[in-house]
């Protein structure tokens, strides 16, 4: 039976077992070389109930130092667990004590580290025998908080993982089709790197979607491709883990979050008891700002939509323009698979609304036509002014575009 499948090895729950039986030490920080190492390494501490650190490969050695790390050095552990059956190891996971620290993804500017009680972590997964027959393909970073919980929800199930993350279309398309996978969880980036499919998905039942905003609009074909799925449109983060979830692309402050999640000025603040232990916060009256601007939908029933980061709002000529509403209306053109708007510096406006397009293969457009697009769509000033076409947008160690 294997837990994980990736295109230059697998893994087994067997091998699992082998490694924890055999083994009598653990990385604490582990820059990993591949996810069987990664995973082997992260189960064993995790069995015998030890705190680990997730790592990025790429963490640059500022990044390690500032956050006061040891990478890949050995610890070793007198009498180690021994587990001799799946349904042990399953058990004990969900019982296991260890603590589990993360690290964002720096698309602030810098590092933070978050250490949470693994309960924490694994509180909403869905443990149940429904579950047990289930194939996800892993489209996560599995050092971040959305690629744990896809980690978590695999494991203490009994299921497989098939690695098709940052994999080309093509490859992802054969992935679904030779393993059946049911359950597909990623940003809105790589579903709109997927699309559009030259066929329906009939084995995929449950779509997640997270880590960047997200619209109806992608949603809506989403479902075209994947008939039989449920879709679920999540909010978290590094910080709080799971927080918001909906199936379309609004959200409602449900009964237990009132007093620990505010709005200010449109920005979403939430209460440092929500939050994984860490001392790199600065926090207002207790109260983190998150950056993450929404708007109200709906006061009485609590429910809203994100519309923006506030660190990414551009100022042109005093207007304030969100870059995802502009980005919005062009990935919706039949030629344009993925876009990126973003202003730059400009001495008479403050900056100019900047824009690469990664079109769709074997497919041309001019500048001209991807302005003649957006007018009438959104207002003049939110055009873009430069637009250069690329062939791949840049994107991050998470999968999600990389801000310019």
């Amino acid at each position: 039976m294997f837990f994980l499948i990736d295109q230059h090895f697998s893994l087994s729950y067997e091998e699992i077992l082998e490694n924890i039986n055999t083994s009598n030490s653990y990385t604490d920080c582990y820059v990993y070389p591949d996810l069987k190492s990664f995973f082997l390494n992260w189960i064993f501490a995790l069995v015998n109930e030890k705190n680990i650190a997730l790592m990025d490969s790429d963490l640059s050695e500022k990044e390690i130092n500032d956050n006061n790390l040891t990478v890949n050095q050995f610890v070793k552990i007198d009498n180690p667990k021994k587990v001799y059956s799946v349904e042990e190891l399953v058990n004990s996971i969900q019982n296991s004590n260890s603590e589990i620290t993360l690290f964002t993804s720096g698309t602030t500017g810098f590092t933070r580290k978050f250490t949470h009680p693994l309960k924490n972590l694994i509180r909403k997964i869905n443990v149940s025998d429904e579950r047990k027959n289930d194939v996800w393909g892993f489209a996560f970073n599995p050092t971040h908080v959305a690629g744990v919980q896809v980690f978590f929800q695999a494991i203490l199930n009994q299921n497989l993982l098939v690695n098709v993350f940052m994999e080309s279309k093509d490859f992802i398309i054969n992935a679904i089709n030779e393993y059946k996978i049911t359950n597909l969880s990623s940003t809105p980036t790589f579903y709109r790197l997927l699309l559009p499919l030259n066929q329906s998905f009939d084995s995929v039942t449950k779509i997640t979607i997270g880590g960047e905003k997200s619209d109806n609009y992608l949603i809506s074909q989403v479902e075209k491709y994947f008939p039989n799925a449920r879709i679920n449109n999540v909010y978290g983060s590094t910080e709080t883990g799971p927080l918001f979830s909906s199936q379309n692309d609004e959200f409602i402050v449900q009964d237990k979050h009132i007093g620990l999640v505010k709005v200010v000025d449109d920005e979403l603040y939430i209460h440092k008891n929500l939050f994984g232990k860490t001392s790199q916060l600065n926090l207002i009256d207790d109260f983190y700002a998150t950056g993450d601007l929404i708007e109200w939908l709906d006061d009485e029933q609590r429910r809203f939509r994100f519309t923006s980061r506030k660190n990414e709002l551009i100022n042109v000529g005093g207007y304030k323009v969100n870059p995802y509403e502009v980005e919005d209306e062009l990935t919706q053109h039949p030629k344009i698979r993925n876009v990126r708007v973003f202003g730059k510096p400009n001495a008479v406006l403050g900056n100019v609304i900047c824009c690469e397009v990664e079109l769709l293969p074997n497919l041309e457009l001019k500048e001209e036509e991807v302005r003649f697009y957006l007018n009438g769509k959104i207002q003049n000033f939110k055009i873009p002014r430069k637009i250069s076409f690329v062939e791949k947008i840049e994107l991050t160690r998470t999968g999600k575009k990389k801000i310019v």
